[in-house]
């Protein structure tokens, strides 16, 4: 488990997404800095878990569980 000071992830799905989209979790840090975001939950289907996309002017797009003291970054991509 990777973890950076407001974030934490899945180290095989951090390799997974440098490599598909050339965005590496531990570079996500600042997007959770308290900088403008627009937060909306995906309701899209059941996780079994509540989750968020956020969108923040300098990462793009960033899908997010707030479900413990930092945020766990699940799928990055650009916008």
């Amino acid at each position: 488990m990777g973890e950076g000071e407001r974030t934490v992830w899945d180290d095989p799905k951090n390799e997974a997404n440098i490599l598909g989209r050339h965005i590496d979790f531990a570079d996500l840090d600042e997007a959770f800095d308290g900088r403008f975001v627009v937060v909306a939950e995906d309701r899209r289907r059941d996780y079994g878990e509540r989750r968020f996309n956020m969108l923040v002017a300098v990462r793009g797009v960033i899908r997010f569980l707030d479900d413990s003291f930092k945020n766990r970054i699940t799928s990055p991509r650009g916008a």
